[in-house]
C-alpha cells in the first residue's frame, strides 16, 4: 500500500503540471540545459520511491518494536510504545502530505 499512495502522488503530479502547461510541462526535462535529461528523469522516478520507502520503513520499524516489547514483556508494557506508534504514524503521514503538496506544487509552477 506505501507504492500505491507513492504512486497515486506521482500519477498527480504529473496530471497536475501536464493540465496546467499542457505539452510545455515536458520543457521541464531539458531545463535549465539539455544535458540534464537522464537526471530529471531519474528524479521522477526516484520521488516515489523514496516515498514509500520512508513510509514501509517507518511502519516496519514501529511494528517490530512492538512485537519485540510484547514478546519479551507481555501485557501492559508495549501500550505506551503502541500510542508512541500512533503519535509518529500522524507526523509520518504529515510529512507524506506534506512532500505529496510540494511535488504537485514544484510541478505546476513557472520556473524563472
Amino acid at each position: 500500500t506505501t507504492v500505491a499512495l507513492a504512486l497515486l502522488t506521482s500519477f498527480s503530479y504529473f496530471y497536475a503540471g501536464f493540465k496546467k502547461k499542457g505539452l510545455s510541462y515536458f520543457n521541464r526535462y531539458v531545463q535549465p540545459a539539455a544535458f540534464l535529461l537522464p537526471i530529471n528523469v531519474l528524479e521522477d522516478f526516484t520521488k516515489p520511491l523514496s516515498l514509500s520507502f520512508r513510509l514501509f520503513g517507518n511502519i516496519l520499524a514501529d511494528e517490530l518494536v512492538v512485537a519485540v516489547l510484547l514478546s519479551l514483556v507481555p501485557l501492559f508494557v508495549p501500550v505506551p510504545l503502541m500510542l508512541l506508534g500512533l503519535f509518529t504514524s500522524a507526523i509520518q503521514a504529515l510529512v507524506f502530505s506534506t512532500l505529496a503538496g510540494a511535488y504537485i506544487g514544484e510541478s505546476v509552477e513557472d520556473h524563472h
